[in-house]
């Protein structure tokens, strides 16, 4: 007698009822709340500061809070998910994000702020995580890495929408609207997962084994999504080998590509953190109103969800690391085109930011998909999330390092020259790193 597939292999082999892509759909849309989350402050910035009278230096905190916390979720939190179970950890930290965002509606203190700003941020890195897991493991073989992608676009749609709540709501109601709308949007992503999101059948496959009460849930998903279900109790889930960690999962042989990699993912995000948190405050210096400067975030977060689809596709058909060093390239040059477009060029300075986010985005999306294929199936993980911590730091540094650059005096041209300059640096280190690679796997590597 054949022993059975697990639940997982068996979604992977098996075409994707509607109801999988039911939650898939939810997921995106809850990715696009935390994309609304994590820029609304940038749109509420310039407000905040004129009303508290403080210096974007010390306002440089609250940006700088935001990534903090995401890293500290990502690392510390995502975890409890596989003890406590997908669908109760995404509803718990939905539910703590509608809270922290309608304390942030009604605060009145910088320090107050910055706390929130970390909580959320806490929040939002534990649940992008287990976003990505739960779209993977409701997705079959053939859609999974779509599906990914399309999950990531999220992002940039919440960045588009928080932009067009920004031009109707800031100006005629105060910044605190915008925090209520992302309060509003993250209570209707709670109220639909709520409904709809199901667990992990590989959670509940893995509960089964000791709850055998876990099995008729299990069989109930499993008819929900026109699946056959299962009489005994499913395979238990293979363990995992206890694999080294860390910087000493790469082999010796990598490790002069890795550090390349991170420094390249390190100072990329350390520009594009600034023009993530500060790109308002430099159209609000150039003469744009809230009602242009939310229709310049409309178009620039549009312009990201179309990299995201432009890069996977040619990078499909060449050079990973050619596809990145041109985005790079041209992600410079329109840091300096936003810096040098007049004062008062609506459409200059809009055409200007659209073009930054355009090549920002596509930009992040080549270093992903050059680190991916850097790395084989045996490494790969640990390649991915070393680069990544890497960037993480880059985007703590860069609001900061905006803020003080800013408060110093120097003008917009010289401050978008300064951050675009140092693109040239993940540009020499992609290029090195691809020399650098080794053909073959040494075997003592």
């Amino acid at each position: 007698m054949s022993t059975p597939p697990t639940p997982d292999a068996l979604i992977k082999q098996s075409p994707m009822s509607w109801y999988q892509y039911a939650i898939v759909a939810i997921c995106v849309l809850t990715y696009a709340a935390d994309g609304l989350d994590v820029v609304t402050l940038s749109y509420a910035a310039p407000v905040m500061i004129e009303q508290w009278g403080i210096s974007p230096e010390t306002f440089g905190l609250t940006y700088s809070a935001t990534p903090v916390g995401i890293a500290l979720g990502s690392i510390f939190l995502s975890p409890l998910a596989d003890r406590v179970g997908r669908r109760p950890f995404v509803l718990w930290l939905l539910g703590a994000l509608v809270g922290l965002l309608f304390l942030t509606s009604i605060v009145s203190h910088i320090a107050e702020l910055v706390i929130l700003r970390l909580l959320t941020g806490v929040c939002l890195g534990a649940l992008v995580v287990c976003l990505n897991v739960t779209v993977s493991e409701f997705s079959n073989a053939q859609r999974s890495n779509l599906l990914i992608g399309i999950l990531h676009t999220g992002y940039s749609i919440g960045g588009m929408l928080c932009g067009a709540l920004a031009a109707l709501l800031i100006e005629p109601f105060g910044w605190q609207s915008i925090f209520t709308a992302a309060t509003v949007l993250n209570t209707i992503s709670f109220v639909l997962a709520f409904f709809l999101l199901a667990e992990s059948p590989a959670f509940l496959a893995a509960r089964a084994q000791e709850r055998p009460e876990a099995l008729a849930r299990l069989n109930a998903l499993l008819r929900r999504m026109n699946m056959p279900a299962y009489e005994t109790l499913p395979p238990a889930p293979s363990a995992r080998e206890k694999k080294r960690g860390g910087l000493a999962a790469i082999p010796r042989a990598f490790w002069i590509g890795t550090l390349l990699l991170c420094v390249a993912g390190f100072v990329f995000t350390v520009s594009g953190g600034f023009r993530a948190s500060w790109r308002p405050q430099i159209l609000a210096y150039a003469g744009l109103n809230m009602t242009w400067n939310g229709i310049a975030g409309v178009t620039t977060y549009g312009a990201g969800v179309l990299a995201h689809l432009f890069v996977g596709a040619i990078a499909r058909r060449g050079s990973e690391v050619k596809v990145a060093v041109i985005f790079l390239v041209m992600m410079g040059v329109t840091f300096v085109m936003l810096g040098a477009a007049p004062n008062g060029m609506t459409w200059a300075l809009i055409g200007a930011s659209t073009l930054s986010g355009f090549f920002n985005v596509g930009a992040y999306t080549a270093l992903i998909l050059v680190t991916l294929n850097y790395y084989d199936a045996t490494m790969r993980n640990a390649g991915l999330g070393i680069m990544m911590g890497c960037s993480r730091v880059g985007g703590i540094i860069g609001p900061l390092l905006g803020g003080y650059v800013i408060g110093a005096g120097a003008s917009r041209f010289w401050v978008m020259l300064l951050f675009g300059a140092i693109l040239v640096i993940p540009v020499t280190t992609l290029l090195l790193a691809r020399a650098q690679r080794p053909r073959t796997l040494p075997a003592d590597a």
